[in-house]
């Protein structure tokens, strides 16, 4: 393009206007429901409220058993990295998940 083509130049003389779609009843009634509370976690949320510490703590900990079994019993290096590093993840969701029962004990101690 040449320098007088760049001075009058429009992205919309490119390209037509796209069309939006509209907002449906669906998307209306999703805003209504009680998930749509959340802050955006709403899986963490359910499980803080339906479950004990302990019963997730013992869940972790069969899956951080079956993952180092699989570890110990991989064929490849692949594996047995790809193994350690879910061990670690499934550690750190143990630890945030006893750090957020805490403060969900903490905050329902003091009102």
């Amino acid at each position: 393009m040449s320098d007088k083509e760049l001075k009058s130049f429009k992205i919309g003389d490119n390209q037509s206007a796209g069309i939006s779609s509209p907002v449906s009843a669906k998307a209306n009634a999703a805003a209504d429901s009680p998930e749509s509370q959340s802050v955006g976690f709403a899986r963490i949320e359910k499980i803080l409220e339906d479950e004990t510490p302990e019963t997730i703590g013992e869940k972790l900990n069969s899956l951080i058993s079956e993952l180092e079994t699989y570890g110990n019993e991989a064929s490849t290096n692949k594996d047995k990295l790809a193994a350690e590093k879910a061990v670690g993840a499934v550690e750190k969701v143990a630890d945030l998940m006893d750090y957020l029962f805490q403060t969900k004990g903490s905050i329902e101690s003091n009102p």
